[in-house]
């Protein structure tokens, strides 16, 4: 197949009925959509309060949200891409999930924020593998990772090992950031020449500045990133949804012109002759 529909589904923190995301994955079937990808704390609470919940309640949550996605991707054929948040015994760890018709997997996190306002390296155990999770739909190889995984080399070697050829990337960002992720994503989906369509999430939070609180709004923003680097399609801060095609002639065209993976492995291989 040349071409392929996907979607990225801008909402905040989904409330307990499923009515809401049972109506958007219909809608991106109809569509065409073969992929769908959400932000991340859309199937669990923000952190900020995700933190001050009980352990038997996220596992909760996690679970109502788990069996209805595992559901939902059965009912409408789809491969559904969503971070969620695991329990394992005392420990909780940051997944993102791959729901398909059959089955579920995860991809774990490695890289975590570890800043005074927001420190989930704190909170989360961290899987000590790189794993990037690829999988291929209709002859397009994908993998997913997480915002903040974005900004780390080791993430993207990976991918470009693996020649994928659209990164799903969800995200939480918030605090004035629009810009300098646009900048990096393009920056990025330009030095591997692969899509990357990115879901970032909606709603407010509260953040601690030293003694204040602070309120903050997440903006949305979610894109679609061509291999040139450009933004070819964006939303803007409401809630929606974003269709959108990924080309294979686009892909291939990218490579031909820029040569960037075969010039990279040429240079890798003259580390051997020293």
């Amino acid at each position: 197949m040349l071409d392929l529909t996907l979607c990225a589904l801008q909402l905040g923190t989904l409330p307990l009925s499923d009515s809401r995301i049972d109506y958007y994955l219909k809608l991106a079937k109809d569509n065409g959509a073969k992929i769908v990808l959400l932000g991340e704390y859309v199937l669990n609470t923000f952190f900020t309060e995700l933190i001050k919940m009980p352990g038997s309640m996220i596992k909760e949550q996690s679970e109502q949200k788990r069996t209805a996605l595992q559901a939902m991707a059965a009912k409408y054929e789809l491969i559904i891409i969503a971070p969620i948040i695991l329990v394992r015994g005392k420990d909780y760890i940051k997944a993102i999930a791959r729901f398909s018709p059959n089955s579920v997997k995860y991809k774990l996190a490695n890289a975590l924020m570890p800043y005074s306002h927001w420190n989930e390296n704190n909170f989360f155990k961290t899987a000590k593998n790189i794993d990037i999770s690829s999988f291929s739909v209709d002859g397009f190889k994908f993998a997913n990772i997480f915002g903040f995984e974005a900004h780390f080399d080791v993430f993207w070697r990976e991918i470009a090992a693996k020649r994928v050829d659209c990164v799903l990337i969800p995200s939480a960002c918030t605090l004035d950031s629009s810009l300098r992720w646009a900048n990096m994503l393009s920056s990025q989906a330009f030095r591997y020449n692969a899509y990357i369509l990115r879901a970032n999430r909606l709603g407010k939070a509260k953040f601690k500045e030293g003694q204040k609180e602070v309120i903050s709004e997440f903006y949305g923003d979610s894109m679609l990133i061509n291999p040139n680097g450009q933004i070819s399609q964006k939303l803007d801060e409401k809630e929606g949804m974003l269709i959108c095609k990924i080309s294979k002639s686009e892909i291939a065209q990218a490579r031909r012109i820029w040569c960037f993976s075969q010039i990279a492995r040429n240079l890798e291989s003259y580390k051997e002759n020293i």
